[in-house]
């Protein structure tokens, strides 16, 4: 492992990263200021990576922070963090999604895999940074399959993707019992180019969909 010592989101928030891994990014922030939190909620982390959400979600009243991160030397740093970092109760997981088991959550988050896998592309051709991109080991469908099994009744899932697969990320949701309830964009200001889209979306519920006022990174 090569780890580095960075801030997230503010200085008061540290956290250890590989230098050759998946590390937070725009979409990691955005995501994390997009999810509200209630008192004494249990959150689900899918894909947490080095925890970085986790870390940043124990500064609220919460009940349960739960990361499950496939890659093993990635759930290593997620599990120092942890240690480190999170005064709550908290537990990591190095475990495919698919086969996790738990009680149900109120909240479940996912900055997940934005790309399908080129037919051309071999799995061991794909390090620890395109394993965090491409959609080897989760599949869009998988993860909201997932979160609908993990999630309570009217619970809330958050993702954030890119916008170009907002048809089937739709279509994905609905399929899954979930409706979108807020929805917004994040333009880049030098291009005014979408992004990045944030996602709310409530299971079992038959809300109206509210599209935010856009961001600009």
């Amino acid at each position: 492992m090569s780890l580095t010592l960075d801030y997230f989101m503010d200085e008061n928030l540290k956290l250890y990263q590989d230098k050759e891994h998946f590390r937070f990014n725009t979409d990691t922030k955005l995501l994390a200021k997009f999810v509200h939190l209630k008192k004494q909620e249990r959150i689900l982390d899918i894909g947490t990576n080095n925890a970085a959400l986790l870390v940043y979600f124990d500064q609220f009243n919460v009940k349960e922070l739960v990361g499950v991160e496939i890659l093993e030397q990635t759930s290593k740093v997620a599990q120092k963090n942890a240690d480190m970092f999170i005064k709550h109760p908290v537990k990591i997981v190095n475990q495919p999604i698919q086969k996790y088991e738990d009680d149900l959550f109120d909240v479940i988050v996912s900055n997940p895999p934005y790309f399908k896998m080129d037919a051309n592309q071999l799995p061991e051709q794909l390090n620890f940074r395109h394993l965090g991109r491409m959609e080897e080991n989760l599949t869009l469908e998988q993860l909201v399959f997932h979160a609908n099994r993990l999630l309570k009744s009217y619970g809330r899932f958050y993702m954030v993707h890119r916008p170009n697969r907002l048809n089937e990320i739709n279509k994905v949701l609905y399929a899954n019992h979930f409706s979108i309830r807020n929805l917004q964009f994040a333009y880049d200001h030098r291009d005014n180019q979408v992004k990045s889209v944030l996602i709310e979306a409530i299971k079992e519920s038959n809300c109206d969909m509210k599209v935010l006022e856009p961001i600009y990174i």
